[in-house]
């Protein structure tokens, strides 16, 4: 058991953005749950789940205004869950071909606010919900998946994706798919979740024309992405320094090693300089993470 959990500490360290976004809300669902589940075998109350999730009446969001961000992270349902993380993982991947990282952080927070936004506003302009507002609640990471699925296609929309059973098919068709559901759903029992997924959905495709004048809404929350991974980074790097222990295993090594080692290292940084080069290829310098640019300046600086 503790190295199934080491892998997943491991796994969630080393990974990539899109991953660290799939396990929050792998974990988020899986503490969520089985919380839920232990309130019914003891008999308590489980209302306490409502103040993670999106009110459409605006007092009460009022009363819990960090509803806003929570409600994107959670999920009740296994197959709600299992479907937004797949479908997480296939259009974070797409997104990940035309912009960074932290862009695609950005704008899985941006799509969810916009989710929120249209939520709110068609569950207090139409009088149809009139009498289920008060009861009414959002919670989901779907309108954010939207957003990023939206924030490809704004980008690239005849891009093709090989889809199984069908074969070859361009972004903004896929697109066009889901969107189509979402406003033929608006009628439906899931009505307020399709209306946030035209918010996302909106948000997204706003995000990619707004980027390619030169308007990058992501900045200011890479920005506070940035803040805190470097505040956190000069704590750890502080308590490391403490304890800092230096160990020279190549005094022991022949030649053969070290050669060896040494070939190692240089094939290693070779393929990361090869996987930076591929993806400007690809979507351009502009695109790359500061940790890709930075990366991409320390391995072809001259060795000394």
């Amino acid at each position: 058991m503790n190295r199934f959990w080491n892998d997943i500490k491991t796994s969630f360290k080393e990974g990539n953005f899109l991953t660290k976004l799939i396990y929050i809300n792998a974990g988020a669902f899986a503490v969520l749950k089985l919380a839920i589940i232990l309130c019914k075998l003891l008999g308590a109350s489980t209302y306490w789940v409502q103040y993670l999730e999106m009110p459409a009446y605006i007092p009460t969001l009022l009363q819990q205004p960090w509803s806003l961000l929570t409600y994107m992270f959670l999920h009740t349902h296994f197959a709600h869950a299992i479907f937004n993380l797949i479908a997480l993982y296939y259009f974070g991947q797409l997104f990940l071909q035309f912009y960074s990282q932290k862009q695609l952080v950005a704008v899985y927070i941006w799509g969810g606010l916009a989710g929120a936004a249209v939520y709110l506003l068609g569950f207090n302009l139409f009088p149809y919900f009139a009498s289920v507002k008060m009861v009414s609640f959002l919670l989901g990471a779907s309108a954010s998946v939207m957003a990023i699925l939206f924030a490809a296609v704004g980008y690239a929309p005849n891009s093709e994706v090989n889809v199984t059973l069908i074969g070859n098919v361009k972004l903004k068709y896929i697109g066009l798919a889901f969107l189509c559901i979402d406003i033929l759903g608006l009628g439906a029992i899931n009505s307020g979740g399709s209306m946030a997924h035209i918010g996302g959905a909106i948000m997204g495709y706003v995000f990619a024309l707004l980027l390619q004048k030169g308007t990058d809404l992501s900045q200011p929350i890479t920005a506070t992405i940035d803040w805190c991974v470097n505040h956190f980074s000069r704590k750890s790097s502080a308590g490391k320094k403490r304890f800092k222990v230096t160990v020279n295993n190549t005094r022991n090594m022949s030649d053969a090693q070290w050669n060896m080692q040494r070939k190692e290292r240089e094939k290693a940084r070779q393929e990361r300089i090869d996987e930076i080069l591929e993806k400007i290829k690809k979507s351009g310098y502009q695109n790359l993470s500061d940790e890709e640019k930075k990366s991409l300046f320390d391995l072809t600086k001259p060795t000394k």
